[in-house]
């Protein structure tokens, strides 16, 4: 039981995520692909997470925004 409550602490921790990001993730992996979406679905979310980071850095969201 203990394990349970901390496993998204730890997990987040090590990945740099806050940890209800990454309970959902590990939710929605375990719904979607089963008991091997506990895995995938914080690799996913890490997938996004640095995607989305190197388009702020190239400032590429920005220009999106601005021309609207």
């Amino acid at each position: 039981m203990f394990r349970q409550l901390i496993e998204p602490k730890v997990i987040s921790s090590n990945i740099g995520i806050h940890p209800i990001f990454t309970l959902i993730s590990m939710y929605a992996g375990f719904k979607i692909f089963g008991l091997i979406g506990l895995i995938i679905g914080p690799i996913i979310l890490i997938i996004y997470k640095n995607v989305f980071e190197s388009l702020l850095e190239r400032g590429l969201v920005k220009t999106i925004f601005e021309r609207e």
